[in-house]
């Protein structure tokens, strides 16, 4: 089994500067623009093939999945929306600016420090783990071998599905960078045991002239190579 795994494009939410989780945006035209080039990339790969999709509740991954499966010409596929993949809660983050963040929780650290973090009045990573684990038991567990599987959710979730789907430490996940919008990991399914590995991690080769303005600058924090580890 093929696992995409994309994080939606760009949203109305990524345009404000602020913190944004669980608090719902469509996608800008920019946005709309990345979802169409990463379904382009995915056409040759996907189009014709089996394909189960799945993305979180929140209008920005839905609407990316949409369009991904256009371009795949598999507009007419059932879209499995689960709350399990929605994004973390971060509670009185929510709405904050990065700087704002930093005065009033300077012990929250959402990039070196995910594995620990408890969200003020929201989710801990812990919750959001099981949240994952539970996914990849309703929906991936007893998948056809043959399918493709594609999921669009969100920065912290997919990082910590990511870890989990690979069976990594918690602490591993600290050196996972933050998902370019739109960005793709590809993951394969071996047999036995059903275990994964890394085909592709947050390639977003396919963006160019589409990337995030300073994505290099706060995306690519890590101080380790996560596929070295």
């Amino acid at each position: 089994m093929k696992l995409y795994l994309i994080r939606h494009a760009e949203s109305h939410g990524n345009t404000k500067g602020k913190i944004i989780s669980t608090t719902d945006f469509d996608l800008t035209e920019k946005g709309i623009a990345q979802s169409l080039r990463i379904g382009q990339r995915l056409c040759a790969e996907l189009e014709g093939k089996p394909v189960s999709a799945y993305c979180s509740c929140l209008a920005r991954a839905r609407q990316t999945l949409q369009e991904i499966l256009r371009c795949i010409g598999q507009q007419d596929a059932v879209i499995t929306q689960s709350p399990c993949l929605k994004e973390m809660d971060l509670g009185a983050l929510e709405g904050l600016s990065w700087e704002e963040r930093r005065q009033k929780y300077p012990e929250i650290d959402l990039d070196e420090k995910l594995s620990l973090l408890k969200a003020p009045g929201g989710e801990s990573y812990e919750d959001v783990k099981e949240r994952c684990r539970s996914f990849m038991e309703n929906h991936l567990k007893d998948m056809d071998d043959e399918r493709s599987v594609i999921v669009v959710s969100h920065g912290i979730t997919l990082r910590i599905l990511t870890n989990l789907l690979l069976n990594r430490p918690d602490s591993d996940v600290n050196d996972l960078n933050w998902m370019e919008t739109t960005a793709l990991t590809e993951l394969v399914r071996e047999k036995p045991g059903h275990t994964y590995r890394i085909v592709r991690l947050n390639d977003y080769s396919h963006l160019k002239e589409l990337k995030t303005d300073g994505y290099e600058n706060w995306g690519l924090f890590a101080k380790h190579d996560y596929m070295a580890l």
